[in-house]
């Protein structure tokens, strides 16, 4: 899928760059623009999966944009980021059929959550023809990379299968099969092991404290994270940093 940035302020532009885990939402292209003009261009050139702009811009709102998008057929699903409260803009979003009106600053985990209800909405709508059904659905094996993918940069957040299921839409067995057959682990076995060799090299590389180690890899009982280190290792947190 590709996604298309539209904002006047290249620090905004950046920002969203970097505060996105687009890869792992299944995005292998991100265009920037900084007017509408330009962004008409990459619009007429590539396929646009999904549209984050700005309203208030030179040469024209991020209203127009959407206008311009609607008046050739174009049902990408659009995420305005404004820093005005203003009615009369949210009213002409709604009708413009715009997904969401989001107001700065960035949250940027609710504006995945909204990212990924956006796509997710498009699938449903659409799925003879969403992009994201043809990518992350049809082509299986880049699905299930995108999958993996997502996992290992958010192995210390408490996510369940469900939710993967929903994300990704596999069944959540097989999401288990998947792991089984990539990693040799189950889902769950697979986040464990990945904290807690995070918490080893945590223990050996730095001095934080243990409960501070806990809470890092995705823990926040110290007693509950202890008993895995030990079941695993054969030792407590502990006893494993004393082996310096």
């Amino acid at each position: 899928m590709n996604v298309l940035l539209v904002d006047d302020d290249r620090f905004v532009i950046a920002a969203l760059q970097k505060g996105i885990a687009w890869e792992s939402l299944g995005f292998t292209e991100v265009f920037t623009a900084g007017e509408i003009n330009s962004a008409k261009e990459i619009i007429n050139s590539n396929r646009i999966d999904l549209l984050l702009s700005d309203i208030d811009m030179p040469h024209g709102t991020g209203l127009d944009l959407l206008s311009f998008l609607r008046e050739q057929g174009n049902k990408v699903p659009t995420i305005f980021l404004t820093n005005y409260a203003d009615f009369s803009y949210a009213q002409k979003a709604i009708e413009l059929k715009s997904f969401h009106y989001f107001l700065k600053p960035i949250d940027y985990a609710e504006l995945t959550r909204i990212i990924k209800k956006a796509i997710k909405e498009a699938y449903d709508n659409e799925p003879s023809e969403s992009s994201f059904y043809k990518l992350d659905t049809s082509d299986t094996e880049s699905a299930q990379k995108a999958l993996l993918a997502y996992v290992d940069e958010h192995f210390k957040e408490e996510i369940s299968r469900e939710q993967l299921s929903e994300m990704f839409f596999f069944d959540p067995d097989y999401i288990t099969k998947i792991f089984k057959k990539e990693t040799g682990f189950s889902y769950k076995n697979y986040v464990l092991q990945k904290r807690l060799s995070l918490a080893k090299k945590l223990l050996t590389e730095t001095d934080y404290s243990i409960h501070d180690i806990a809470l890092h890899v995705g823990y926040d009982n110290y007693s509950y994270f202890t008993r895995l280190f030990k079941k695993s290792f054969g030792m407590t947190p502990v006893e494993f940093r004393n082996l310096k």
